[in-house]
C-alpha cells in the first residue's frame, strides 16, 4: 500500500460520502430526500433524471475498478445501455434506495481496491492503451464531481434543491 494511494482512495470516498467534508455538496447530499418519482423525472428534453445519473456513476465506478483490478469487464452485467442503465420501471421507493446504496457501495468498494494499490502498482497502466491508475483514480473523482453537480442541476431545474442552500 503506498500512502498516495490511500489519499487518492480517501478523497474518491469522502467526497462522495460525507456530506460534512466542508466545501462542497458530496453525492449522497445531491441525491438526500429525493422520492422514487422525484429521482426517475426527466426535467425537460436531452437531460437525464436523478436516477439515471446515479445508474450512471455506479456503472463507470464498476467499470474502472474492475479495469484497475485487471478484470475483464461485461458491459451487460453492469446495466449494460452504453453506460446509462436504466432506471427502474415502475420507479417504486425500494429500488430508487436501492439504485442509491449500489453507488454508494460501489465507490467504498473501489476506494478499498484503489487504497491496497502499491506505489508501483498505482503507477502503472492497467491495460496497454490507459494512462496510470494514479490518473484513472484522478479522473474518477473528476467523473463523480461532475455529475453531483448535474443532479443538483436537475433538482434546481424540478425546484427541489432550494431547501439545501
Amino acid at each position: 500500500m503506498s500512502t498516495e494511494a490511500k489519499h487518492l482512495a480517501e478523497g474518491l470516498e469522502t467526497y462522495f460520502t460525507n456530506p460534512d467534508h466542508g466545501w462542497f455538496q458530496a453525492f449522497v447530499t445531491a441525491v438526500s430526500g429525493l422520492t422514487a418519482e422525484q429521482a426517475a423525472k426527466v426535467p425537460a428534453e436531452r437531460f437525464n433524471s436523478v436516477w439515471a445519473v446515479v445508474n450512471h456513476v455506479r456503472y463507470w465506478t464498476d467499470f474502472m475498478r474492475l479495469r484497475m483490478l485487471g478484470q475483464k469487464v461485461d458491459p451487460e452485467a453492469l446495466g449494460g445501455n452504453d453506460g446509462w442503465p436504466l432506471p427502474a420501471d415502475p420507479p417504486t421507493e425500494a429500488a430508487w434506495q436501492a439504485a442509491v446504496a449500489a453507488a454508494v457501495t460501489s465507490v467504498e468498494t473501489a476506494a478499498a481496491a484503489i487504497a491496497k494499490f502499491t506505489a508501483k502498482e498505482l503507477n502503472a497502466a492497467p491495460a496497454e492503451g490507459w494512462p496510470i491508475r494514479a490518473q484513472v483514480v484522478q479522473g474518477m473523482l473528476a467523473h463523480n464531481s461532475y455529475h453531483t453537480c448535474e443532479i443538483i442541476t436537475i433538482r434546481h431545474m424540478q425546484g427541489l434543491w432550494l431547501e439545501h442552500t
